[in-house]
Parts: C-alpha cells; structure tokens; sequence
C-alpha cells in the first residue's frame, strides 16, 4: 500500500505523463466522460420536460421532434466534446502524425451524426406529409411520401459523402475517373434502376392507378398495396404479393378496374323445351321490365334476347350494368336479380333448364 501511495506522490511531482501535461490528461479525460454523460442527459431531458411541454401543444410535429431527436442530437454533442477533448490533448504529430488521424475520424462521426439528424428531420417532415395526405381524397399521395423520404435521405447521404470525401483531401472528381470502366460497369448495372425510377415518376405523374386500386396488366391481377422507389407491390385475389419492377408500367397497358362506376352483369337463362313461344314473349316482356325498373341497374344500356336452341334449354341472354362498382355491392344486386328471375319463372309455370339426355330404344321389328 505504501508502494501504491509513494507512486501518486511521484505521479503528482511530475508535470508530465506519456509526453502530455497532467493538467491537460485530466481536463480531456473529464470532457470525455461528460461527452458520456451528455448522453444521459440530453435523453433525461427530452423524455421529461420538452416532453411535457410539446404534449400541452395542439400541433403533433413537436411530440415528433422530442421522440425523434434525442439520439442524434446526443451523438453531435458527444463528438463535439470528444473534439474539444482532442483539442485540449497535445497529441504527438511525429512520426505518426496521431493528432491528424484522430480529427479526421472526429470529423467523420460528427458527419455520421449531423447526418442522423437530418434523417430524422426528414422523417419529422414525413410525418407532417402523411398526416395532410390523409385529409385528401386520393390514396397515391400516402404512398408518395414515403418515397419522397427515401429520396430526401439518399440525397442527404450522397451530399454529405461527397463533402467528408473533400474534407479529407480526396478530389472526387479524379475518384470517379479512376474507376474507368468499373464506372461503366456500374452505370451499366443501373439501367435497371434509373429506369424503374422514371417507372415511379410516371406512377405518381400520371396516376394510372392509387393503392387499394384493382388492376391488371401483362399476366399479373390483383389490388396495389404499395408503391415504391423502384418497385410496386400487387396483392393477387389468392392473396400471393406479387413484386413489380416499375418500368414495366411504363411500356405496358394498365387496366384499371376501379376507375370504372359501372360493373358488367352477363347471365344465361334456360328454361325448358316445354315452353312455348307464347309464353316465351311473356317471359322476356317481364324480364325487360325488370331489368328496366331495377334501382340497382344502370340504364345507360341493357339487353334481354332470346338467343337460341341450346342442348337442353331454350336461353335467353341478360347483359346490364350495376350502377356501382363495389364489389359486395354488386354482388347483391346480382343475387336480387336471381331471385327476381326465379320469380318470374315460376309465376308464369316454367321451368329452368337443367341439361338432360333422352334416349330412344329401337325394338326388334322380327320380334312381336
């Protein structure tokens, strides 16, 4: 132990320590721990009274900043201490210059940090767009920013790469010329992309469809659920996800089928051979008036026919339009029709149609 004590006094006689003066050990080793500490407060703050305060208000881009501030902005204070730690250290420049290498990697993290909070800046502005999106009638501005988003951060980080490049004394310009034909390559590699963006940008120009819509184009049939930078998400009716490379949207014809306000009802009606042509005329004049007064069909166009001798029937061709095109909708209105049909049917002693087969045996003509 006195060994041990006799060490301290020696340690405080000297004014120096690895070739740094004591004073300037100490300042920097307590800078550092409260670049450490830092974080714990910068947290304890956010978490309590900003948090606090930013509840009380109506606005909701506040309560946003609070949750997603603390960590990035604790990161840029802790490097700045560190700096400010650096600075105070009298760090050796020979024969490794040790004091360059350490403010060109503090410089990097304080980039890698003010790099965070502008993503999460970005994503504070995002949440703003998807609240005002939601107030709109159309669903293809919600799935409009989150690309926006993703374009805003890829910027960011393109930005910032290219000025912490230049910072360090590298010249991008002769960086991308020395890549030669690895340049090619990779610009070849990003045909794809480049042209599945412009696929994107046709999306959100044009607006051939928004999500929830259902479409169908070359082999694929289904409802949009997301549509991204580079792709577009199909859900098919077997409830498969189909991924779509959106330049395809571009050189292909999309068929929309909630744009349309109608939907198409074609039906076939067999009634037996038994009827007669009497009472064939009765049964389509009461199917016209029944397709013509029904509230749930569109009388834009609609066609009742008697249109041949079937196998087994004698079948009449129903072609309308609902005046809606929700699916379940339409579907009742369908089913309506059906048992309004049957109705009919049945009131003037007819019969629907069911396929049968009648067969005729030839006696022997020697036998009696």
């Amino acid at each position: 132990m006195q060994e041990i004590l006799e060490g301290i006094r020696t340690l405080a006689d000297e004014r120096w320590l690895w070739g740094v003066e004591i004073w300037r050990l100490v300042v920097a080793l307590l800078i550092i721990f409260l670049g450490f500490l830092s974080r714990r407060l910068m947290r304890a703050a956010f978490s309590g009274v900003l948090k606090t305060r930013a509840g009380k208000t109506r606005v909701h881009w506040d309560d946003d900043l609070v949750h997603l501030m603390p960590q990035p902005l604790a990161l840029v204070v802790q490097v700045l201490l560190w700096n400010m730690a650096a600075v105070v250290l009298t760090l050796p420049e020979t024969p490794i210059n040790i004091r360059h290498i350490v403010f060109q990697g503090l410089e990097v993290a304080l980039a890698v940090a003010l790099l965070w909070v502008a993503f999460r800046l970005t994503d504070v502005i995002a949440l703003i767009l998807q609240r005002m999106s939601r107030k709109t009638e159309t669903k293809l501005d919600d799935q409009a920013v989150p690309l926006l988003r993703k374009t805003l951060k890829v910027f960011l980080a393109v930005t910032v790469g290219v000025m912490v490049v230049q910072n360090l004394g590298y010249s991008v310009t002769s960086v991308i010329a020395s890549l030669g034909i690895g340049g090619l390559a990779l610009a070849l590699a990003a045909k794809d992309t480049v042209a599945n963006f412009f696929g994107s940008v046709v999306i959100f120009t044009d607006a051939p469809f928004q999500i929830g819509d259902w479409v169908q184009f070359v082999d694929v049939e289904g409802t949009v659920e997301e549509v991204g930078f580079r792709t577009t998400r199909i859900r098919r009716f077997d409830k498969a996800l189909v991924t779509v490379p959106n330049q395809t949207f571009t050189s292909n014809a999309i068929v929309n089928y909630s744009n349309r306000n109608i939907r198409r009802v074609k039906m076939t009606v067999g009634v037996s051979y038994e009827t007669t042509a009497e009472k064939m005329e009765k049964l389509l004049a009461q199917l016209r008036v029944l397709i013509g007064e029904h509230p749930g069909i569109d009388q834009g166009f609609n066609l009742v026919q008697f249109t041949g001798f079937g196998d087994s029937s004698l079948d009449i061709l129903i072609y309308c339009f609902t005046n809606t095109a929700d699916w379940e909708a339409f579907m009742n209105i369908r089913e309506d029709l059906l048992l309004r049909i049957m109705g009919i049917v049945d009131g003037l002693g007819l019969e629907i149609a069911f396929p049968t087969h009648t067969v005729y045996l030839k006696g022997d003509a020697g036998e009696e």
